[in-house]
């Protein structure tokens, strides 16, 4: 990437994160005077406005996608709520270490996540997709709360002595790692998993996209079914999650994780007929 075209992703994403008349003082001076301000895309619906030159100008198709199908439909469709979106686009955003966090971050306090939230998305995105995902989302994370006058508040932390055991389908995966199958009980499932700023629901919804993302099947599979049947994740939430993630992470990963749903759903006698 040019030095031109860095200078012209960092002033759009500015623009998102401080708002235009800071983002400009501060990312639009390193322009040319001949480039002129930049021109803000077309909106549709209530989008983060980001201006269409910079971003879609090798794919100005892309930008007509991205106002009515991705904002203009997906983002609107009631199956899942504003925040509940926000949620599980921030955690696949962290886990593909993708620049648009820096966006998404800031939209995701708009619809309603705290800052304290989001903290906790990061957190337990770290433990399903690595910890440098984790310290580039909090450094990102740091930067928008810093532009928006925000610090974190208490972070409370699991009961104590918490503890989960392992499915003996997994007793494969950690009978070699046997140390990694004790994280995995006192750790994650008995520390992460229980920490109480994100409800049950919240963190299946989280995984189950960290996962569709990173295509990890078995793993998915394991965290569809334990949504549905543990942690109150409804059918057409499970689909709804696959429908959102796919215009973040692909189609591919969308097709496996459909499979898996399907599979899912079947073995439970849902009537995927009345899915929407």
């Amino acid at each position: 990437m040019t030095k031109k075209m860095m200078t012209r992703w960092r002033t759009a994403l500015l623009l998102i994160v401080m708002g235009p008349g800071l983002a400009l003082a501060a990312g639009c001076a390193a322009e040319s005077p001949t480039d002129g301000p930049p021109v803000l895309a077309t909106q549709e619906v209530d989008v983060p406005a980001l201006p269409a030159p910079d971003l879609y100008v090798g794919s100005p198709y892309l930008g007509e996608l991205r106002n009515s199908l991705v904002y203009g439909e997906i983002w609107e469709r009631p199956q899942l709520s504003k925040r509940d979106r926000s949620l599980i686009t921030i955690a696949v955003l962290q886990a593909l270490v993708r620049d648009e966090l820096a966006i998404h971050i800031p939209r995701g306090l708009d619809n309603g996540l705290s800052p304290e939230e989001i903290s906790e998305i990061i957190l337990h995105v770290t433990f399903y997709a690595g910890w440098p995902t984790g310290v580039q989302a909090s450094l990102t994370a740091a930067e928008v709360f810093e532009h928006r006058g925000l610090s974190l508040g208490e972070l409370p932390r699991a009961p104590s002595g918490a503890d989960a055991s392992t499915p003996d389908a997994l007793n494969d995966a950690y009978r070699s790692v046997p140390r990694l199958g004790a994280l995995r009980n006192s750790l994650l499932y008995g520390d992460i998993w229980e920490r109480p700023l994100l409800s049950k629901r919240d963190r299946s919804l989280i995984t189950v996209a960290v996962n569709q993302a990173l295509y990890a099947t078995s793993e998915l599979r394991t965290h569809i079914d334990r949504a549905l049947d543990d942690n109150g994740v409804t059918p057409q939430e499970i689909s709804e999650v696959i429908l959102h993630v796919t215009f973040y992470a692909g189609w591919p990963a969308a097709v496996n994780a459909g499979r898996l749903a399907t599979a899912a759903f079947e073995a439970r006698g849902v009537d995927m007929s009345q899915l929407q």
